[in-house]
């Protein structure tokens, strides 16, 4: 079963579009630690969303602002929302309960509100121009 999982990771770029299939793969891993957390933990946070936006803006500002290439900025890629995590989880893991759900939202409307006014990120126009996987070295 895990050579049939290989072989099929490397064929999937071929038989669909790989833009597609990475977009699939970020959500899948969103929907992982989501499950993770939820499922076995039973604990409800709302600070994911501000993890995968934190590592997004991270990602598109170096792309887009530095000129540093796509494919050597995104493979570090959970380094950056780990970084947020652990000030997040700081603040939020001796809490349980509504507790724990209400810091976590808090944080990730902290993160949302820091995304939409600071002026490197776009504000709400977002960031525009990041060069696309054709235009990267």
């Amino acid at each position: 079963m895990f050579a049939a999982l290989i072989v099929g990771g490397l064929v999937a770029p071929f038989l669909a579009y790989p833009t597609f299939l990475m977009k699939v793969l970020c959500f899948a891993l969103f929907a992982s630690a989501f499950n993770l957390l939820l499922g076995f933990v039973g604990l409800l946070s709302f600070g994911h969303a501000a993890f995968f936006a934190f590592g997004a803006y991270v990602c598109g500002y170096l792309c887009k602002n530095l000129g540093a290439p796509r494919r050597w900025v995104s493979w570090p890629g959970p380094r950056r929302p780990a970084c947020s995590v652990t000030v997040f989880g700081l603040l939020a893991i001796r809490r349980s309960g509504i507790y724990f759900a209400m810091i976590t939202l808090a944080l990730a409307q902290l993160v949302y509100f820091l995304e939409v006014q600071l002026p490197f990120t776009g504000g709400e126009d977002g960031l525009q121009g990041i060069p696309g996987a054709a235009c990267s070295a």
